[in-house]
C-alpha cells in the first residue's frame, strides 16, 4: 500500500533546490500529483507505466521561474504521460501514438509547399528522431514537457522534419549536378582528365577506403546490401523493418559521406589547390561504384 506523502517525496528529489522550496509549500502537493497519474493512466489504459517514472519524468521538465501552482493546473497531463511511456520504449504507448496522434501531425505537413519531399517519409524520420534512442541519450520525445498539447508539438516537429528533408534533397540534387564528369566541364581536355585519373587513382581508392571504413555500421552495411549484393530497397527495408524512402536516403547519405571523406582526406595529402581539388573529385567520381564491390566485399 502507498503510504502517505510518497509521491510528494518521489516528484521533489528530481528537483534542483531552488525550485524544490516552491514546489514543496503548495498545499495538497500530494492530491495534486495523484490526480495527474490518474489522468494518464486512465486517458490511456493500455499503457504501462509507473507512477515513479512518470513523476520523475514530470519534474525534470518543470521551468524555474513560472508559478508552481499554474504550472501543474495547466500541465497536459496525459499528452505528457504517453510521452514519456514512448520514450521508454511502451509498446502500447507507440500504437496509441500512431493511432490517435500523429496523423493529426501528418495533415500539417502538406503545408510544406516543397515537391519532392514524401509526407510518408516525413513521417518515418519523424518516428525515427522521436522515438528512437541515440546512444546513451534517450528519446527525443522525452523532450516533451507536456507545457501544450502533445499534437501541436509534433505537428510543428513534422513541419520542420519536413523543411530538413526538403533541404536535403535540394543539397543532394546540387551534389549530383557537381558531379557531372569532367569532360563534360568547360574548358576541360581529355587528356587533363586523363592525366588526373591516371596519377591519381591509387590515392583516390586509399582515401575511399578509409572513408567507408568510417561509415556509421548501419550505413555501411545498408551501403553493401544494395551496391554490392544487389538487394532492393524494398528487401533491405523489409530487413530493418522500415520504408523503401528511408532506405534510399540512407543508401544516399553513406555514399554522400564517403565522398566527402574521401575529399577530405585527398586535400590532407595531396595539398591541391580547391579547384584541382574539385576537379579531381569530378574526374575520379565514377570510381565510386567500380570500386564498391571490392571495398565491400566484407561486412562492416
Amino acid at each position: 500500500m502507498r503510504t502517505q506523502q510518497s509521491r510528494s517525496l518521489v516528484f521533489l528529489q528530481q528537483l534542483d533546490a531552488g525550485v524544490r522550496e516552491g514546489y514543496a509549500s503548495l498545499s495538497g502537493l500530494e492530491d495534486v500529483l495523484a490526480s495527474l497519474c490518474v489522468v494518464g493512466a486512465r486517458t490511456w489504459p493500455g499503457v504501462t507505466l509507473a507512477e515513479e517514472d512518470f513523476l520523475r519524468h514530470l519534474a525534470r521538465g518543470l521551468p524555474r521561474d513560472e508559478d508552481p501552482a499554474r504550472v501543474l493546473a495547466t500541465m497536459h497531463a496525459a499528452d505528457l504521460y504517453l510521452a514519456c511511456a514512448c520514450a521508454r520504449g511502451d509498446a502500447a504507448a507507440h500504437a496509441a501514438l500512431e493511432r490517435q496522434v500523429l496523423p493529426k501531425a501528418a495533415a500539417s505537413v502538406a503545408r510544406v509547399k516543397a515537391s519532392g519531399v514524401d509526407p510518408s517519409e516525413v513521417l518515418q524520420q519523424l518516428r525515427e528522431r522521436l522515438l528512437v534512442p541515440e546512444g546513451d541519450r534517450p528519446a527525443r520525445l522525452a523532450e516533451y514537457q507536456g507545457r501544450g498539447p502533445l499534437s501541436a508539438w509534433l505537428r510543428a516537429a513534422a513541419v520542420r522534419t519536413a523543411l530538413n528533408l526538403q533541404r536535403a534533397e535540394r543539397r543532394r540534387a546540387h551534389a549530383e549536378e557537381e558531379a557531372l564528369p569532367l569532360s563534360m566541364a568547360a574548358g576541360t581536355t581529355d587528356v587533363e582528365l586523363a592525366y588526373l585519373q591516371r596519377n591519381h587513382r591509387e590515392h583516390f581508392q586509399t582515401a575511399l577506403s578509409e572513408a567507408l571504413k568510417a561509415l556509421p555500421a548501419r550505413e555501411r552495411t545498408v551501403l553493401r546490401l544494395h551496391a554490392v549484393e544487389g538487394l532492393s530497397l524494398e528487401r533491405i527495408g523489409t530487413m530493418y523493418q522500415t520504408h523503401k524512402s528511408t532506405v534510399s536516403r540512407w543508401v544516399a547519405r553513406a555514399r554522400e559521406t564517403a565522398l566527402e571523406g574521401t575529399r577530405q582526406r585527398l586535400a590532407e595529402r595531396l595539398r591541391l589547390s580547391s579547384g584541382e581539388l574539385h576537379s579531381l573529385m569530378r574526374a575520379l567520381h565514377g570510381e565510386l561504384d567500380l570500386s564498391l564491390p571490392s571495398l565491400l566485399s566484407k561486412p562492416g
